[in-house]
């Protein structure tokens, strides 16, 4: 495997993709459902130097309510999983989907994704109210930690938000913070970090809130769950899909382990060509120099944008483009290497 490794990239099997329409109206989480086949994943590799991508399913969490359904729609997923896995074995891998909240059929289902080339796991922060890391679900943690198995945490749409404020905000610019930060939480009051260390959890999206609530809120987990939060959160592994730049990987860098962080680009939900842009913050100096002289010379003319209705967004696009600049400088070359692929071979096991 050559190349960067992503770890958070998304698919919509069939499956998946007809309970989305029969159950919820409009679009999911207030996001647009993009449309996905392996050529557009592989495409999106081709052009940005990526090597082995990872599919995993996105939110919403595919528990509706009816069992059955839920058992048929994880076989589904991994089934396309081992599919796209088989056409493209230099190139694409999965991680399995779980029928949660139900435990032993999960369990069931890790020994058959084991057996059909499944790389690890993915689990949602909560299914219909039932946070990953609750005591109900040790089984399935039993049975992971057992295989030491990487696990990637999604985020979901919290089971219960606050009412009547932000109702026109799409889960994922804030609700998806909201619910990966609390499950984190969740996971520190029920010792799961000291029960199950082989479980290899990712964190996704840089932590979440956790860089910016460690400080805050350590000394309570350590009096009231007597656990460690500095600790768990060297311990488990982030993904940075997302816009990390400029504050928010810096910040996480001050608690993490620099060797459990792994790329994530989180297309198709993420658009391609805004993922593209990330990744070339991680690895291209010369875009760097490149792109700082062009925003420099346009924000000259932020009188002018002012002027025009269409245009008026334009200069603060420019500001945020200048500060990820300004925080991707924070890594070295060699930084950028662990985390775009050195740390992925290692959690795979491939160096």
């Amino acid at each position: 495997m050559a190349e960067i490794i992503d770890f958070h990239t998304h698919f919509l099997p069939r499956l998946y993709a007809q309970a989305l329409k029969k159950h919820i109206p409009g679009d999911p989480d207030g996001w647009p459902t993009p449309g996905w086949d392996e050529h557009l994943t592989l495409t999106f590799m081709k052009k940005n130097h990526i090597g082995y991508s990872i599919l995993s399913l996105s939110s919403p969490h595919f528990n509706f309510g009816d069992k059955e359904e839920t058992i048929a729609i994880a076989r589904d997923a991994n089934d396309t999983g081992e599919r796209v896995t088989q056409d493209h074995p230099d190139q694409l891998g999965y991680f399995a989907s779980l029928p949660l909240p139900y435990a032993q059929e999960s369990v069931s289902e890790i020994d058959v994704a084991l057996a059909h080339s499944a790389l690890g796991f993915t689990v949602p922060t909560n299914s219909r109210g039932l946070y990953f890391g609750t005591p109900i679900f040790d089984p399935v943690y039993a049975k992971l930690n057992q295989e030491k198995a990487i696990v990637l945490m999604h985020p979901n749409r919290p089971a219960q938000g606050p009412m009547n404020v932000n109702i026109d905000m799409p889960i994922p610019l804030m609700g998806f913070f909201i619910d990966t930060t609390m499950t984190f939480m969740n996971l520190l009051r029920y010792h799961f970090f000291d029960r199950y260390p082989d479980i290899k959890l990712i964190v996704p999206h840089a932590g979440a809130f956790l860089s910016i609530l460690a400080d805050r809120d350590a000394a309570f987990v350590k009096q009231q769950y007597n656990s460690d939060m500095f600790a768990a959160l060297r311990h488990v592994y982030f993904d940075v899909a997302g816009t990390v730049f400029p504050r928010q990987l810096p910040m996480l860098l001050t608690l993490a382990d620099e060797q459990h962080l792994v790329f994530g680009s989180d297309i198709p939900y993420t658009p391609p060509l805004l993922a593209s842009q990330m990744i070339k913050l991680f690895n291209e100096r010369e875009y760097h120099d490149k792109m700082s002289r062009r925003v420099s010379r346009l924000q000259r003319f932020d009188g002018f944008f002012n002027h025009f209705k269409k245009l008026r967004p334009l200069p603060t696009v420019l500001k945020m483009s200048s500060n990820m600049l300004t925080g991707a400088e924070i890594l070295s070359p060699e930084m950028a290497q662990d985390i775009l692929v050195n740390n992925g071979k290692r959690l795979l096991e491939l160096s």
